[in-house]
């Protein structure tokens, strides 16, 4: 009769299925440090766990975990390889926009109920995620989205409210007359009428010229 094992080896879970299918990861400082990495790192061929080991310095299960969160944000393709939003992502002019369009593609169920779920109160995303998972609000799972989601959320930044500026920016100075016109303002217009007067030596055809310029322009 076989022995069993005295030390069996342990069973390796991954992240539990959950209503909404909410990306998490229990190590969020483990992506944090991964989407740091590749703002300064070479893009890959391959974004996979030796890129992560070799290049970012990530190495364990906690690292290999980030993959498929990259994966869900569309900054890595299914086979591995980055995308443009990853080429995006790595530019400073570009992080903000790439990190807002990454964080939808990971969460869409969240947007579905907030059109501006990375604005909202912690308080707020945490009821999202309990009303999406069904899950108790105590429930590490909780925290666990609510953090990798924030994780993300913390590129958006600044890039977002400098974009919504120019686009506040764009408005004012689109419709500036008719604000100016809103507020009571007065829109003051000067123009400059250049007339060409014939050589002549004749009075009467002078004073013709400035009454018909008085008559019809200065008015």
């Amino acid at each position: 009769m076989a022995k069993k094992p005295k030390n069996p080896a342990p069973t390796v879970r991954g992240p539990r299925r959950i209503a909404g299918n909410l990306p998490y990861l229990p190590g969020s400082g483990t992506l944090k440090k991964a989407m740091d990495g590749i703002v300064g790192a070479q893009r890959p061929d391959k974004f996979n766990a030796d890129f992560l080991e070799s290049i970012l310095q990530l190495k364990g299960g906690s690292a290999r975990a980030t993959i498929p969160i990259f994966k869900r944000m569309n900054l890595v393709a299914s086979d591995g390889t980055p995308t443009d939003l990853y080429s995006r992502f790595k530019t400073d002019s570009g992080r903000g926009s790439a990190a807002l369009l990454a964080i939808k593609n990971a969460y869409p169920e969240i947007y579905k109920r907030s059109e501006y779920a990375h604005s909202v109160p912690d308080a707020k995303l945490k009821d999202i995620i309990v009303e999406i998972t069904g899950l108790q609000p105590n429930d590490p799972i909780v925290s666990y989205i609510k953090a990798t989601f924030n994780i993300i959320k913390s590129y958006i930044g600044n890039a977002t409210t400098t974009e919504e500026s120019a686009e506040a920016d764009d408005t004012s100075d689109s419709g500036s007359a008719n604000g100016l016109a809103g507020k009571g303002a007065k829109v003051g217009l000067s123009y400059h009428i250049n007339i060409v007067i014939p050589e002549t030596s004749n009075v009467a055809v002078l004073n013709a010229i400035f009454r018909a310029v008085k008559d019809n322009l200065l008015k």
